[in-house]
């Protein structure tokens, strides 16, 4: 977990045991610190060991769930002004002065631990997810279910042309060498989409500015220029062209993907991009 410096020293100085869990040697140590402190801080006039000795079972007992590591943290920090109290004693090192600081302390901590539970939520959240994220192979398996859900629905003939959804596995086809077109094929396929989709934009309820600048971009359709929904349409063009083709000839595309024992398969060669699938299209 990528934390701010801070915010991670905040954390570990939390992890060893809370001044209220200290033993006897514990509280001389906190005893020693609140000696150390005041002479670095310039008290003319420590108090009296009585007195550090009540401060010791005021820490105890307001601040007993810090550790002596946060002890030194606070002073620390507030004479650096890194926290919203005002660091100066004016000679007066008593328990209103610890509290002060302490006080402070803590609601400097809430905000690190505040960043912390944030990162952390974060991080398990990202662990979830790519916990829960299927496979390559279970998404591989997916599409190709998919792909056969679309192809038994359009051999039944309820439907006279392919879904639409059949251009986002269109790879499938085109990867296991069942659809591949000619130069020629791809020309006409290129054509006979680049007017079908002029004609759906003349059709559309797009403003005319809307629908200029759609038009052109489906005229201008070309390997180094290309058109998405251009793309899309010569994708189900072909496809619808390879189903017809397989309902012709009495083919299955299970038998044609060597599905007939389970629904899985290899793809022989590497992937072609979604654009260079369809070639000169």
């Amino acid at each position: 977990m990528n934390l701010p410096k801070e915010t991670e020293k905040v954390i570990q100085a939390t992890i060893e045991f809370k001044i209220r869990d200290l033993t006897e040697d514990g509280f001389r140590q906190i005893h020693i610190v609140l000696l150390k402190w005041g002479k670095f801080l310039g008290i003319k006039e420590m108090p009296k060991a009585d007195e550090i000795k009540m401060m010791v079972f005021f820490i105890k007992q307001q601040f007993g769930d810090l550790t002596l590591t946060e002890l030194t943290n606070a002073f620390n920090l507030a004479i650096g002004r890194k926290l919203d109290i005002d660091p100066n004693h004016y000679q007066n090192f008593s328990a209103l002065y610890l509290g002060g600081i302490l006080n402070a302390y803590k609601e400097y901590k809430k905000s690190h631990i505040k960043i912390y539970r944030s990162k952390e939520d974060k991080a398990l959240e990202e662990k979830t997810t790519r916990e829960s994220r299927p496979s390559e192979e279970d998404l591989q398996e997916m599409r190709l279910k998919t792909l056969l859900s679309i192809w038994e629905t359009f051999k039944t003939g309820d439907e006279p042309e392919v879904e639409w959804q059949v251009t986002a596995y269109y790879d499938i086809l085109t990867d296991a060498n069942l659809i591949n077109l000619s130069s020629e094929e791809k020309k006409l396929i290129s054509e006979k989409a680049k007017s079908l989709c002029s004609e759906e934009v003349r059709k559309s309820n797009n403003n005319e500015f809307r629908a200029k600048r759609i038009l052109k971009e489906i005229m201008e359709h070309a390997p180094k220029t290309p058109s998405q929904k251009v793309v899309n349409r010569c994708k189900l063009i072909a496809t619808q062209n390879y189903f017809d083709m397989l309902i012709r000839d009495g083919l299955d595309l299970r038998q044609e993907l060597n599905l007939e024992n389970d629904d899985r398969f290899e793809v022989g060669g590497e992937r072609a991009g979604e654009i260079e699938a369809m070639g000169e299209i």
